[in-house]
C-alpha cells in the first residue's frame, strides 16, 4: 500500500445528487469552495455564481460514488495509476 496514492476524500468535500438545466448528475463543492457539476457521462463543468439558479440540489451522494467523483477530478483511473511513486 505504500505505493498507492492516498485518495481519501477530505472531510469538507460536499457531493450531492443534483440537476443542472434539467440534466441529472452530481454537484460537488471542493475544499477551496469551487462548485462543479458532473454528468452521469463524467462530463465536468465548473459552475459560476451565474449558474447557481439553474442548479437543483438533491440527496447526499454515498461514499463509493464520492470516491469515483474524486478519481474523475484527478484525471481518471489511468492518470491515478500512472502518477504513483516508483
Amino acid at each position: 500500500m505504500a505505493t498507492v496514492a492516498d485518495s481519501t476524500p477530505p472531510g469538507n468535500l460536499i457531493a450531492r445528487y443534483a440537476t443542472f438545466h434539467h440534466e441529472p448528475g452530481y454537484a460537488m463543492r471542493t475544499a477551496d469552495r469551487r462548485v462543479f457539476f458532473v454528468t452521469h457521462a463524467a462530463e465536468m463543468v465548473q459552475l459560476t455564481n451565474a449558474d447557481i439558479p439553474a442548479l437543483v440540489m438533491l440527496g447526499d451522494v454515498n461514499l463509493a460514488e464520492r470516491q469515483h467523483l474524486l478519481d474523475t477530478l484527478a484525471g481518471g483511473y489511468s492518470a491515478i495509476a500512472c502518477s504513483r511513486s516508483k
